[in-house]
């Protein structure tokens, strides 16, 4: 038997249905059945160890398979283990070691792309927190006042809140706002310091690979991907700094990826965009690994999501279209690419407003959950779309691009 809490709590709940039995009967239920009761209450303790809910069902298939398969165990109504399944589902993790126990909500907390969606919605919502300072790092200054109107407005508290000019195209601008930051942390004296770096910058270009402009391919890498590791290696020493303080806290990069991360299917049109995302999941996987060979204590971390709304991508994404078949015709002296691949690009455009998506709110939740976890994940996904796109990405080739070519195009195309 495994001596554990988790383990006895689990055993006392399939004993406890017994209760309505008298005691012989239950205990001679328990001796017959006893190694059942050891699977079940063992698969729902392994649970404890997984917070991802795809691991969660494998622990439930893996129960089922136990029960017909070990010596000893028999299966048991279908009833019964739909109840053992909801256990091993829900079970909450482990927190009996300091490993899983949550974090401090203090020290300063850096997020970038405050202007609108993600990072605005990321900026509001910490300022709501117990964090000392949440530097807001935007692209355009007119928006520093609206930011703290809107702060007062959700109950946040604006004195807490430092809008810093971003470009994080712009070598000189990040190394500025990093000089910013750390001139402000000195005059101010937090507990902490600077203890986490929130990537939530980005744009997304859309248009047929074989015509796509090499200038546009470029902007976007320069954005979604070189634009996290300009800010990321100019704060890194003061994070560095603040989490090797005395009673501080683990500290974390945060980066905004998509759809269920490197695992899911690449959409037509979208070269570009997943390019840089994909890449950022790589640089965030290699940094995250260097941090725990080189025992530093800063966790990296990919957060996901899938169609979220309201965001700047859909109202600037026409212009950036329009402009793209611009300098596509331009390129070629005729409009070749749009002739050949509007009709398709209107098409994804209409799919993707009528997604429902969810809202920026959520992601500036799951912020708050990777700042605060003991050990977060590497990757966290929000929203339906986000979970089910790993699933899909999974399968085999010829399944998961028939779901893409069908769910968005209405076509298969040739195949």
């Amino acid at each position: 038997r495994i001596v554990d809490p988790a383990y006895r709590s689990a055993r006392a709940m399939l004993e406890g249905c017994l209760l309505a039995m008298d005691k012989a009967s239950a205990m001679a239920w328990l001796d017959q059945h006893h190694i059942t009761c050891d699977v079940i209450a063992l698969s729902i303790f392994v649970a404890t160890f997984y917070r991802n809910w795809l691991w969660r069902l494998v622990c439930i298939g893996l129960s089922y398979v136990s029960l017909l398969l070990v010596p000893g165990a028999s299966s048991i109504p279908s009833g019964c283990f739909a109840l053992v399944a909801a256990a091993i589902f829900a079970v909450p993790p482990l927190r009996f070691f300091e490993y899983f126990k949550d974090q401090p909500e203090k020290g300063c907390v850096f997020v970038t792309g405050a202007d609108s969606g993600m990072g605005e919605a990321t900026v509001l919502h910490l300022s709501t927190r117990p964090y000392d300072v949440v530097y807001a790092g935007c692209f355009v200054e007119a928006t520093f006042e609206s930011l703290k109107a809107k702060v007062k407005a959700v109950g946040g508290d604006p004195s807490k809140v430092v809008p810093v000019k971003l470009d994080v195209t712009n070598d000189a601008s990040v190394s500025a706002a990093a000089a910013t930051v750390k001139a402000d942390i000195a005059k101010r004296q937090p507990e902490c310091g600077l203890i986490a770096i929130i990537n939530c910058a980005g744009m997304g270009f859309n248009g047929p690979a074989e015509y796509f402009p090499i200038e546009m391919y470029q902007r976007q890498m320069d954005v979604n991907f070189l634009g996290y590791v300009r800010v990321v290696q100019q704060l890194m020493p003061l994070v560095r700094e603040a989490v090797a303080k005395q009673g501080s806290r683990r500290g974390r990069c945060i980066f905004i990826g998509t759809g269920g991360g490197i695992l899911s299917p690449a959409p037509p049109l979208l070269t570009a965009y997943m390019a840089s995302k994909w890449a950022i999941e790589a640089f965030c996987r290699s940094m995250r690994v260097e941090m725990q060979l080189r025992e530093i204590p800063v966790d990296c971390c990919m957060v996901n999501p899938g169609f979220v709304k309201p965001t700047m991508l859909v109202s600037e994404g026409l212009k950036l279209n329009a402009k793209m078949w611009s300098m596509c015709a331009k390129i070629l002296g005729s409009n070749k690419a749009q002739e050949e691949y509007g009709a398709l690009l209107d098409k994804f455009i209409e799919y993707s407003g009528e997604q429902p998506g969810t809202h920026v709110s959520e992601v500036a939740k799951t912020m708050a959950v990777v700042l605060k976890a003991g050990r977060p994940l590497s990757s966290y996904k929000v929203g339906p779309d986000s979970k089910a796109a790993p699933i899909v990405g999974s399968l085999p080739v010829t399944v998961s691009e028939w779901i893409i070519k069908k769910s968005m195009f209405n076509k298969l195309g040739a195949v």
